[in-house]
């Protein structure tokens, strides 16, 4: 249970408020369609109600950056509803409250203040932390183990948002009455979240000034499709571990300097791929017609970055939890899949290439996913359901099946003759060892954003792609993927391919 200070303020009946709270100083207020679009915006959204309005009851409480957190901040509202006599708002306060209060313990890692109003027709609460990082909506599928906090906020209140303190912090509010929040359409509740779109930094300020004791970093031939999908795999199995940490004892690894590590890097990542799409200079991550949402990207970026010189430390404690949570998941112990080994070794060359350019060794550039290693290098769970292949070994379609470690576990013979290969040296194989090197970084990242978040955009979508042949040539084919029913929650895919011509 970690520490809280916690202050009771009640008002009168007449409803004269306690002016000694003046939590932040006055803001613009803003409606809702302006808080859209913005990565970066210095300021997102509206203040709560003047001193002057009328306040039943007031609570506040500081708290240390832990999961208990959110069940104190529960009993800190509950108490204000009653004073107030408005209980009525208990069940959908409780739960917006218990979402932005576990985001602060699990993203934030720095000292917790929540304010609870109570007026006359609306709850008002408001949760500081000192993290400058905004909330991001990210639009995962209901099989996603992350991503739904700041949607289910916003379904569950009338209004709600977050403003910057600067390098002070942030202060994500909401606020709750008898209005029916579903009235909103689904649209209008996630742009009130939307921090992460693509309209550039409209924070208007100068770009922040290095550390005096940084040096310079360059990460060349950055796989920004790759890293982007490694990032939403580190949010999930991140936000897993520290929900593991919380119960057990076998692991304890530094994730306030590992998420601050990992967010210097995306936050470089996601103002090079703004500047390259103002400046014309993107190709998109897959081929024309191809359904899979991966945003056009720098085609070879050399990434900048100023990092304290004493981030070398951080740099490890990122690789040393991301070790940790792999770990986990391999033993089927977290609910995420292990990354797949090309997301495990980008974020090593970044962790490895920070610490050793901080050291004074020269640049070494990403080396690519179209390396042998990747052919067969498997990164996977320990345990796993039987499948019965035999459909697929005995079909005289061109057919091969994989699983979700994104391995061949059955082919047709007449799919493994057709691509120069005998079915006994294929299965077993991973899926890249299929797809020319050109377009493996994007298979891979698709795959991973499908193991994270659900999506599934190219299942039962007819393609025409080019396939390896075993001696390095590519032949164009049709083909269609679809899930085999699952098996003791392991998920098989089956592609159906044959010739173009």
């Amino acid at each position: 249970m970690g520490h809280s200070d916690f202050r009771e303020d009640s008002a009168s009946e007449e409803g004269h408020a306690d002016d000694r709270v003046d939590h932040h100083p006055a803001r613009p207020r803003h409606s809702r369609a302006q808080f859209s679009g913005a990565r970066r915006m210095s300021i997102v959204a509206r203040v709560r109600p003047d001193a002057s309005q009328d306040v039943l009851a007031r609570r506040t409480g500081a708290f240390d950056p832990h999961l208990s957190t959110a069940g104190e901040a529960r009993r800190l509202l509950q108490s204000a509803l009653r004073a107030a006599g408005r209980e009525r708002w208990g069940d959908a306060g409780e739960l917006a409250l218990s979402e932005v209060v576990a985001n602060a313990a699990l993203h934030a890692h720095t000292r917790i203040e929540v304010l609870v109003e109570v007026h006359d027709d609306h709850l008002w609460a408001e949760v500081s932390d000192g993290s400058a990082l905004l909330p991001q909506q990210r639009r995962y599928d209901r099989q996603a183990t992350t991503g739904r906090g700041m949607a289910l906020v916003s379904a569950l209140t009338d209004e709600c948002g977050v403003y910057s303190l600067g390098p002070a912090g942030k202060v994500v509010w909401f606020r709750l009455g008898d209005g029916d929040p579903s009235a909103s359409s689904e649209q209008d509740l996630l742009a009130a979240w939307d921090l992460d779109g693509e309209d550039g930094d409209q924070s208007g300020g100068p770009a922040p000034t290095p550390p005096a004791d940084s040096r310079p970093v360059v990460l060349e031939a950055m796989p920004v499709t790759l890293w982007l999908a490694a990032r939403q795999h580190h949010d999930a199995i991140l936000r897993e571990l520290v929900l593991y940490e919380a119960e057990h004892s076998d692991v304890r690894v530094d994730l306030a300097r590992a998420d601050a590590a990992r967010n210097l890097v995306m936050e470089a990542v996601l103002e090079a791929i703004d500047q390259a799409q103002r400046a014309g200079t993107t190709s998109p991550a897959v081929p024309a017609g191809h359904p899979a949402p991966l945003p056009a990207v720098p085609a070879r970026l050399a990434l900048h970055l100023d990092v304290p010189l004493s981030w070398s430390a951080s740099y490890a404690a990122l690789q040393e939890a991301l070790d940790a949570a792999e770990q986990l998941a391999v033993a089927g112990r977290l609910l995420a899949r292990p990354g797949l080994p090309e997301v495990v070794a980008v974020r090593d060359w970044v962790c490895e290439q920070i610490v050793s350019q901080l050291a004074g060794h020269p640049a070494q550039p990403w080396a690519g996913t179209a390396q042998p290693r990747f052919e067969t290098a498997v990164n996977n769970r320990l345990h796993e359901a039987a499948w019965d292949d035999t459909a697929v070994r005995e079909s005289t379609r061109g057919v091969v099946a994989a699983d979700d470690a994104n391995r061949i576990v059955a082919i047709s013979r007449s799919l493994a003759e057709l691509l120069g290969w005998e079915v006994a040296d294929i299965v077993g194989r991973r899926v890249v060892t299929l797809i020319p090197p050109a377009l493996r970084e994007a298979h891979v990242a698709g795959f991973t954003r499908h193991l994270t978040t659900g999506e599934g955009h190219i299942i039962g979508v007819p393609l025409t792609l080019p396939v390896l042949h075993a001696d390095g040539h590519e032949l164009e084919c049709q083909f269609t993927v679809e899930r085999a029913p699952v098996t003791g929650g392991r998920a098989v895919y089956l592609a159906f391919i044959e010739p173009a011509s």
